[in-house]
């Protein structure tokens, strides 16, 4: 009788075991991973997720032809705050929208005094990462680079 009763007591371990690691499995979902188009978003402009929500980028430096650019103070001081909801704001006070439609390829577009003025902005994304962000703006005479790094 005491072998029987040790043996019901191992099964039923054996089997809130199974139970456990069964109902753990089932509870698991499966993440998604993010495009490479959404991962290049998500570096810009934040997750969208809590307290990651925007990012600040402060312009380092900047080339223009391939030469360094001697930064005035003001341009030191110079952010951009790109928000994960698809606006922007500047710390000049210019503000608008921004998006990544294809990979390494960011446009934002700023609002103008009028409200049917608009400037339209392209870039190529050369590298994008946790710390810094480095744009070359498109359809210019000279080859302008402008190289952030992440703002606290």
């Amino acid at each position: 009788m005491k072998s029987f009763i040790s043996l019901n007591k191992v099964t039923l371990l054996k089997s809130i075991g199974l139970f456990l690691i069964l109902g753990f499995l089932i509870s698991c979902t499966k993440e998604e991973l993010a495009s490479d188009i959404d991962f290049q978003r998500h570096l810009v402009g934040g997750t969208g997720s809590f307290q990651n929500t925007f990012k600040i980028w402060k312009l380092d430096s900047i080339s223009v032809d391939g030469k360094a650019f001697v930064l005035t103070t003001n341009q030191k001081k110079y952010t951009k705050k790109f928000y994960h909801s698809g606006a922007y704001i500047d710390s000049d006070g210019f503000a608008g929208t921004w998006e990544i439609a294809e990979i390494n390829a960011l446009s934002h577009i700023t609002a103008g005094t009028l409200p049917t003025t608009k400037l339209t902005s392209k870039y190529e994304i050369v590298e994008v990462n946790s710390a810094q962000l480095i744009l070359k703006l498109l359809n210019t005479t000279s080859k302008y680079e402008y190289f952030f790094i992440i703002s606290n």
